[in-house]
């Protein structure tokens, strides 16, 4: 089991490297087609607790209609599947992490909460960094690349990330 675990993890590692040479060979572009919006963030949000072997872990609101929007799916599934395996990853085990979309003007919204370990604000600088990982993470797994990855396929879709975060209270990222 440790060994397939150890496995999974450099597969993971390799594949956001890989990722990443993309992005910096401009192979990558955003190519949005309709989406149902409200469904494909249950979809994620799904796989994030199976993955974590943690049910009822995301609390998942749709606020508006949103069921009409266009996004390129690949570059949506890896902002949400890394803020949202980040959020459950970081929080206690009894804690739910709370995932909202929403409409703003003719941009969609997501906000994930969680009540985590919060990132000191030293490190919030440095958030979006390749290989950087907060100072207060402990023992807990990473690569440092998922937030890197996700800021780069916000930035493809013309959008933004912003993070606020308080150490030991938790992070809200909106996208």
């Amino acid at each position: 089991r440790a060994i397939r675990r150890s496995v999974h993890r450099m597969n993971d590692l390799i594949d956001d490297v890989l990722l990443l040479g993309k992005f910096d060979a401009g192979a990558l572009c955003c190519q949005p087609v309709p989406l149902d919006l409200p469904a494909f963030c249950e979809r994620a949000a799904n796989e994030i607790e199976s993955a974590a072997n943690r049910e009822n872990a995301i609390r998942f609101l749709s606020t508006d209609d949103i069921s009409e929007a266009t996004a390129d799916e690949g570059l949506l599934q890896h902002i949400l599947t890394n803020l949202l395996g980040n959020a459950v990853k970081y929080s206690r085990p009894n804690e739910v992490v709370d995932f909202e979309l929403r409409r703003s003007g003719t941009d969609a919204q997501f906000i994930i909460r969680d009540r985590g370990c919060g990132i000191p604000k030293a490190d919030q600088a440095r958030l979006f960094t390749a290989f950087y990982r907060g100072s207060n993470v402990g023992k807990t797994s990473g690569s440092g690349l998922g937030l890197v990855i996700a800021k780069r396929c916000v930035d493809l879709h013309g959008g933004t990330i912003a993070c606020e975060s308080e150490q030991g209270v938790g992070t809200t990222f909106t996208v």
